[in-house]
């Protein structure tokens, strides 16, 4: 049974041949006889349209009295010459074809038709339109006609008798009185069916014997194969064994890295599922596309096979199964009885470890940071994994570990249980600001405040941005998100004194409803100079003059403007030129790393610089120690904000000391 080729399977092919050739000699037989029709069928036509050339030819003779019509020129008129043209031409052709003038109404009892032609005959009575007939009915030949209808020429003979010459009135007595388009008659072609098959059938039985010594030698070729067949089954069962653990192998092999991948990730999850204690660490390496953008992916790859490298030789010793995700994305997962805690500091030494390292590519020494989500012992331990780090991210912490605090994003996936909270809070009012103090490095007070949008629910929960903006966008609710915040907003610093920013995107710019809103808002707020419109620049803006347009249009009340993000995957300095801005805020995926990496400090130095060239005030976004504060500072930032000065809160916070 597990031979490859067993007996069983070498007597079924010839079989299958056999029957693959009995239905080609079926389709060939048919295909054959469908050749002959078509060969009848078209001789028939052609000697038909000779015959009758020849026909109206002598008949013009007639007509322009080129030669007489009398009893000695009778016999060369078409109705008399065709009987014995046909029956020279039917003793000379090999098919033996036969052709003749015939008639239902014969002068001649010689060209009456035949109970064949009669049919063609009725055939035309019944079809005024038509002129040819074909048929293969009488299994001795094919049947063909060409009509023959009365036409003016055709009156001298077979009009009213006594307008006949006097020699036709004599020697016949019928077959006068027609009519201008009656039929007269009909050119009978008749081609035996015996000869064309003798000609077509000796083509279709070589193929039949052509088929057959195929299968003759393909039977010889399959008893020398089952002779040798034990020999080549164990050497093909093994061949096949190798290149199907080769195969499995790289379906659970990354390609790059050489480490496990996802697929493989996924089976140890599943045969461990029982297992007492379960770890698992989600990594990614943050802002990985602008290094791929920046250096190259050639640079990219080198990196992430640094990486994995490190991640490997740490993890190793303590009997951590390294995986290489899609993407820059890495999982260390471990069923080792040791506590939660135990394993979150191993994972902590390793990036801190990754992070410390240099990595030299060809021109390059790079330094690269990592966010990273941890479970244990839930369940599904990937997807809570991944819940913690999409926190890690959003929230620019090294470590998330998961808990049920950040498990609302169960309902907050692109769905309809996504679209209902989203309506819901939209009904209940509980979309909230929250605000983020912005410190002025010159003269080090909080001067201003950022208000970042939250939905605080009737049980206190606060779920953040990241959880529900993409789902809002795609159900095209984000704009009552917009209007919410500005109304709130508003109504918060209308008696604060404080200046404060509102974030919008593109959409909002664009959206006519949103539009609206704002101005109405501005012309109603007592302190419109307080406000500031942070826009993130990005590839979905299409149009720079309908920015350009906007940002005219809310500095008339005095508004400020912020790009947003700037220095991240899509900024242009270019752009930065035509619009008319007072503040450029950049990205914390630079200033996150500007104490330990020298290209963020570069980048950073250089749109500070850029900025204050042309009289823009920076603002660096995700400050988080005093190192990076006192950095930003000799580099000449304006404003800071981040944890380190204050996080998002629902009232403001003005102490920073």
């Amino acid at each position: 049974m597990n031979q490859v080729l067993s007996k069983r399977s070498l007597f079924i092919i010839p079989v299958l041949f056999l029957f693959v050739i009995l239905l080609r000699i079926i389709y060939s037989y048919y295909g054959t006889k469908s050749q002959e029709h078509e060969f009848a069928q078209q001789e028939a036509k052609a000697l038909g349209a000779y015959a009758m050339q020849h026909r109206n030819y002598y008949q013009k003779l007639f007509i322009n009295k080129t030669l007489p019509l009398n009893e000695k020129t009778l016999v060369a008129l078409p109705a008399f010459s065709s009987r014995p043209i046909s029956k020279a031409f039917s003793q000379d052709n090999p098919f033996n074809i036969t052709i003749q003038t015939v008639s239902d109404r014969a002068r001649n009892p010689k060209n009456s038709a035949d109970r064949d032609e009669l049919k063609a005959i009725k055939y035309f009575n019944s079809h005024v339109d038509a002129i040819e007939y074909f048929s293969d009915e009488n299994p001795q030949f094919y049947q063909y006609a060409k009509v023959l209808r009365i036409e003016q020429k055709c009156l001298a003979c077979h009009g009213k008798k006594e307008n006949a010459p006097l020699f036709i009135q004599n020697r016949y007595e019928n077959s006068y009185d027609y009519k201008i388009g009656e039929l007269r008659g009909i050119l009978s072609i008749k081609v035996p069916t015996k000869n064309i098959e003798k000609y077509f059938f000796s083509s279709f039985l070589d193929a039949v014997f052509y088929d057959l010594f195929l299968f003759i030698l393909l039977f010889i070729i399959i008893f020398y194969i089952f002779k040798r067949t034990r020999r080549f089954n164990t050497v093909l069962e093994l061949t096949v064994k190798d290149k199907t653990k080769e195969l499995q192998n790289l379906l659970i092999t990354d390609g790059l890295t050489s480490l496990p991948n996802r697929r493989k990730l996924i089976e140890d999850i599943q045969k461990r599922k029982r297992s007492s204690s379960m770890h698992l660490a989600l990594l990614n390496i943050d802002s990985f596309k602008d290094i791929n953008d920046f250096y190259g992916h050639e640079v990219g790859d080198e990196i992430l096979k640094s990486v994995a490298m490190s991640i490997y030789k740490t993890s190793v010793a303590q009997e951590y199964v390294v995986y290489k995700l899609p993407s820059d994305e890495f999982a260390i997962f471990t069923t080792i009885k040791i506590t939660n805690r135990e394993f979150v500091d191993s994972v902590t030494k390793i990036i801190q470890t990754i992070i410390k390292t240099q990595i030299n590519t060809k021109e390059n020494a790079i330094f690269v940071a990592l966010s990273c989500g941890i479970a244990s012992n839930e369940e599904p331990i990937m997807a809570k994994a991944d819940m913690a780090l999409k926190v890690s991210k959003s929230d620019k912490q090294d470590i998330v570990t998961y808990c049920k605090d950040i498990d609302s994003s169960a309902f907050i996936t692109q769905n309809i249980e996504g679209v209902t909270l989203i309506k819901d809070s939209i009904e209940k009012d509980n979309f909230t600001p929250f605000f983020q103090p912005i410190y002025n490095v010159h003269t080090q007070k909080i001067e201003k405040y950022e208000a970042l949008v939250r939905i605080v629910q009737d049980d206190g929960t606060t779920i953040a941005p990241y959880m529900f903006l993409d789902v809002a966008m795609k159900s095209k609710l984000y704009p009552k998100i917009t209007q919410a915040m500005i109304s709130k907003s508003f109504d918060f610093f209308r008696d604060k004194g404080f200046e404060f920013s509102i974030n919008l995107s593109i959409d909002d710019v664009l959206n006519q409803s949103t539009f609206d809103f704002i101005i109405k808002s501005l012309q109603e707020f007592p302190h419109p100079q307080k406000v500031v419109f942070e826009i993130l620049e990005s590839d979905k803006i299409g149009n720079y003059e309908e920015l350009k347009d906007f940002i005219k249009i809310v500095k008339k009340y005095g508004c400020r403007i912020a790009i947003d993000d700037f220095g991240s995957g899509y900024s242009n300095f270019a752009h930065i030129l035509e619009l008319n801005i007072d503040y450029i805020k950049i990205d914390g995926s630079l200033v996150k790393f500007i104490t330990t990496d020298n290209n963020s400090r570069v980048i950073t130095k250089t749109i500070i610089n850029f900025a204050s060239s042309l009289g823009l005030k920076t603002i660096a976004e995700f400050v988080e120690d005093k190192d990076a504060l006192e950095m930003l500072q000799k580099m000449g930032v304006d404003y800071v904000q981040g944890y380190y000065i204050g996080k998002p809160q629902p009232e403001l916070n003005s102490d920073w000391d």
